[in-house]
């Protein structure tokens, strides 16, 4: 009965992880493709219509994506990227994926039963839960005492919990990068512009100087927003880490509380405090 429920566990896990990819890989594709669509309308909103020198009027979005179409795609693709692992960490990091309640329940009625063994390849056979290699530590060396195992759980819940911040600062990273690329685009535009003032004289010059400064800052404007999305993010994603972790926290100190419990209430250990 013991190993039917956690092949079920293990069955029900694998399901899970297995439409999770299938899920991604049409978000991706999907994304792409939107992307690039995008990226021809753009090229060709660009080729009949682009703000004249002198008639002041603000470019379209298009037109400004073409005046860096190498930054401005690098910073496109930096966009899908940060909406995929946004839409794949809003369901994986989550209570109920770290701390799935049939797993906690199986673990919790096997540590009352004393049945470690059966607890122990339960959670390996559930590795890819967040929590199931930190009872199987804790389990391990139910013969150690209370603290010694409080301490192993410390440990191997900051291991578990570092692999998960490590995941999600890949938005924190496109946030930072961002920019960069944008300021990127920008010094470029200007050291173009600049360049692009030989043989240009009075009012043509100032023109021209002043539209191709526009046309440099464009790249700073797509990475400014690429920055301040990933950062909206990357804040909502932490938070909800945050708060899944405190709550399993709670649920393998319990359980760990418990194994203790059941330790000391053994008779292996009332006789060895038997006078």
């Amino acid at each position: 009965m013991v190993h039917t429920d956690g092949k079920n566990i293990t069955m029900f896990r694998g399901q899970r992880n297995q439409s999770i990819r299938h899920r991604g890989w049409p978000l991706v594709a999907c994304l792409t493709l939107a992307t690039l669509a995008w990226t021809a309308w753009a090229m060709a909103a660009d080729a009949t219509t682009t703000a004249g020198p002198g008639d002041g009027a603000m470019p379209t979005f298009a037109t400004l994506f073409m005046f860096s179409p190498w930054i401005n795609g690098a910073v496109a693709a930096l966009s899908i990227l940060s909406v995929v692992l946004f839409l794949y960490f809003l369901p994986t990091l989550t209570t109920t994926s770290m701390a799935p309640s049939g797993f906690v329940d199986e673990v919790t009625k096997l540590v009352q039963a004393r049945q470690y063994e059966e607890t122990i390849q339960l959670c390996r056979s559930n590795r890819s839960i967040f929590m199931a290699s930190i009872v199987q530590r804790c389990v391990e060396n139910t013969s150690k005492g209370h603290g010694v195992v409080m301490e192993i759980l410390d440990n191997e819940g900051r291991r578990r919990a570092e692999i998960v911040w490590n995941r999600i600062s890949t938005l924190a990273d496109i946030s930072n990068l961002a920019p960069m690329l944008g300021l990127l685009g920008t010094v470029r535009g200007m050291i173009k512009a600049f360049f692009g003032l030989e043989g240009t004289t009075g009012s043509v010059k100032a023109t021209a100087l002043a539209q191709s400064i526009g046309e440099a800052m464009a790249t700073t404007l797509f990475g400014l927003f690429l920055a301040i999305l990933c950062l909206v993010f990357y804040s909502v994603i932490k938070g909800r880490v945050t708060r899944a972790m405190a709550e399993v926290e709670q649920i393998v100190h319990s359980i760990a509380d418990r194994l203790q419990g059941d330790v000391s209430e053994s008779p292996a250990n009332a006789d060895a405090h038997d006078p």
